[in-house]
């Protein structure tokens, strides 16, 4: 039967449904959007998941667990206004018949794009008014759910009628990346390693020097090597701007890997100490122990994007976040669970 048929079925005879993701945000969005991947796949586990992603992380929803295919959205580029969008529509239309969409931040776009590819459900927690007409939970409440993980696999739940489950994010590692990772990387490295990833979008959240400089200083006395990974000018400026004792035990892994290969070296790693929220994310999906730091206490941001507690995760927020002891110790916790769990 035609692909471009919703509904179809598959060589056992089951019907087949054919999903349509929409999330051009950034890195951590994308990975948090793996929930309804996999909760769409435990309920129709010959589902086809298409996800429509932001051109600079095509690795990423490629490799998330439950995605069959992925489409590039260039929104700077080359899809970038409305003669964008028309090119996009043109590419795609006809390919599959959607039998619903799932659409997470730019919304507007999201809604009319999946409706013109023809989606015959739409599904999103943003209801603008010009949104409104083409949406299938025009009165949903998500008041229940505050945690952006469990809000995006809400959405699956409106579609299904069934329950959503709280399931881990899992991200794929190609094996080529670890490959990479082991080769070039790690070959000469013989003891366990972290990793701090101090730097982010905003200055005002990148680790203090002087946290950085004390935690490198307990994580080599207690026998590992600390590595700082990062991207862009402004992470190799930080790493160059320590003192020099810090950067003789401090191995600078800026700008060394991509996304995947960034998931092979955390996954190799004991432990994951950042700032950056998407890194932090990546770690949550390759099951890397993480400590996620978080320098202000808004009650609300930590309850929206913090870890979960299925996670070995630990967040450290307000006066905790600038305590390097107290960082390290909660670190050493969560490297020792991780141990028993593996026994």
């Amino acid at each position: 039967m035609d692909n471009k048929t919703s509904g179809s079925f598959n060589i056992n005879g089951d019907t087949m449904k054919y999903f349509l993701i929409y999330s051009v945000a950034y890195f951590g969005d994308t990975l948090m959007t793996n929930s309804l991947c996999l909760n769409l796949k435990k309920i129709y586990p010959n589902c086809y998941i298409v996800y429509i992603v932001n051109k600079n992380f095509y690795d990423v929803a490629i490799n998330l667990e439950g995605v069959n295919e992925v489409w590039i959205y260039d929104k700077h580029g080359e899809h970038k206004g409305l003669n964008g969008i028309f090119s996009f529509i043109k590419k795609y239309k006809g390919k599959y018949k959607f039998d619903s969409a799932f659409v997470t931040f730019a919304p507007l776009r999201g809604v009319l794009i999946s409706k013109i590819l023809g989606a015959e459900k739409i599904y999103t927690e943003y209801k603008s008014t010009i949104c409104r007409p083409f949406i299938s939970n025009k009165n949903t409440n998500f008041k229940n759910y505050i945690h952006i993980q469990d809000r995006i696999a809400y959405l699956g739940e409106l579609y299904s009628k069934k329950p959503f489950e709280i399931l881990k994010i899992k991200y794929n590692i190609p094996k080529n990346a670890i490959q990479y990772v082991d080769e070039n990387l790690l070959f000469n490295i013989k003891k366990p390693f972290v990793i701090l990833n101090p730097i982010t979008k905003n200055k005002i959240k990148d680790f203090k020097k002087e946290l950085i400089t004390d935690l490198v200083t307990l994580i080599d006395k207690d026998g590992y090597i600390p590595i700082m990974t990062g991207i862009g000018q402004e992470s190799n400026d930080y790493y160059n701007s320590l003192p020099e004792l810090t950067k003789n035990k401090l191995l600078n892994f800026s700008n060394k890997t991509t996304i995947p290969q960034l998931a092979a070296l955390l996954k190799r790693s004991s432990l994951l100490i950042s700032a950056d929220t998407g890194t932090a994310h990546l770690a949550l999906a390759t099951n890397t122990p993480l400590i996620d730091i978080f320098y202000r206490n808004e009650e609300f941001r930590l309850k929206r994007w913090a870890p979960k507690s299925i996670y070995n995760a630990k967040s450290v927020t307000h006066k905790k976040a600038l305590d390097s002891i107290y960082i390290w110790e909660k670190g050493k916790e969560i490297i020792k669970r991780r141990f028993y769990e593996n026994l």
